[in-house]
């Protein structure tokens, strides 16, 4: 009898702790669905009516209307690839300040995270608006080269896809910096030292030892840039001037200036949904990764 009390004691304990866990959770998975599940079936429910508001029947033929018009998938290929090249390039770039920031013994290292953290203060639309002063027909780039005279009339720097791209990876490198130095930080220096003693060059000690340690970190980096890539507005919009469309821009245009509510809310649920089936094959890759 006290054998069997007693191995009730350590289940009791569990189910107390999970329901403590579950009620330290509850407020933010309300929350959540609050700000996330709750618009996501209306839009849901918007996107299947034929006219809204006052809608008489249900229909799929909006997701079929994004689907077989050529604008709509050339929208929608160049937002894909824009979230891809912002995230390539973030990688690269903010993988040697990452670097520094976590294995440097410089003194100097704060000025330069302070370097990184800095713009986060700054407003998208300011940091936006400061690349078009130096993109611009008469920014500070085509008045230098004016100036030297290398160029007799200002060359097209903005109103492209390279444009917008450098502006978004201006925008959204800290986020990968910060993300890859986290993980970074925790490398045992022992392991880099082995890998030496071993007779590793450096290139040899960073593709094999330093880059899979440092997976998880670039993961959640490319993760954020990613999301934070397919949704953005202001800067595509902005630095693109009209020339390079993305979902968002064009879920705006819908909803907004055409008034075409169903063919919007299709446009964000294909976006969604998209996005959430990049990340899952994203996740999948990283797990199978991580069993080998």
């Amino acid at each position: 009898m006290g054998a069997r009390t007693g191995s009730r004691a350590p289940a009791r304990r569990d189910r107390a702790r999970r329901l403590r866990l579950l009620g330290l959770a509850g407020p933010g998975v309300l929350l959540l669905a609050a700000g996330l599940l709750w618009p996501f079936a209306a839009m849901l429910g918007i996107s299947l009516h034929d006219v809204y508001p006052d809608p008489q029947a249900l229909t799929a033929r909006h997701y079929l209307q994004f689907v077989e018009d050529p604008y709509f998938l050339n929208i929608a290929l160049r937002t894909f690839l824009l979230a891809i090249t912002v995230t390539a390039a973030t990688a690269v770039i903010g993988f040697p300040v990452a670097w520094y920031l976590a294995r440097s013994a410089s003194r100097w290292k704060h000025l330069v995270f302070l370097g990184v953290v800095s713009p986060l203060l700054v407003s998208i639309v300011v940091r936006t608006i400061g690349w078009t002063i130096i993109l611009g027909n008469e920014g500070l780039v085509n008045s230098l080269l004016t100036g030297l005279g290398l160029i007799e009339e200002p060359l097209r720097l903005m109103q492209s896809f390279w444009s917008v791209a450098l502006g978004m990876t201006h925008v959204l490198l800290p986020f990968m910096v910060l993300s890859i130095a986290s993980v970074l930080g925790k490398i045992d220096g022992s392991v880099l030292e082995a890998a030496s003693v071993l007779g590793a060059t450096p290139a040899r000690r960073f593709v094999k030892v330093v880059l899979p340690l440092s997976v998880q970190g670039l993961a959640a980096g490319s993760v954020i840039v990613f999301c934070l890539t397919i949704g953005a507005y202001i800067t595509p919009i902005w630095l693109g001037r009209g020339h390079v469309t993305t979902m968002s821009i064009s879920i705006y245009e819908q909803m907004v200036v055409m008034v075409d509510w169903p063919l919007g809310a299709a446009a964000s649920m294909i976006l969604t949904l998209a996005t959430l089936a990049v990340l899952a094959c994203y996740g999948l890759a990283l797990r199978r990764h991580a069993q080998r």
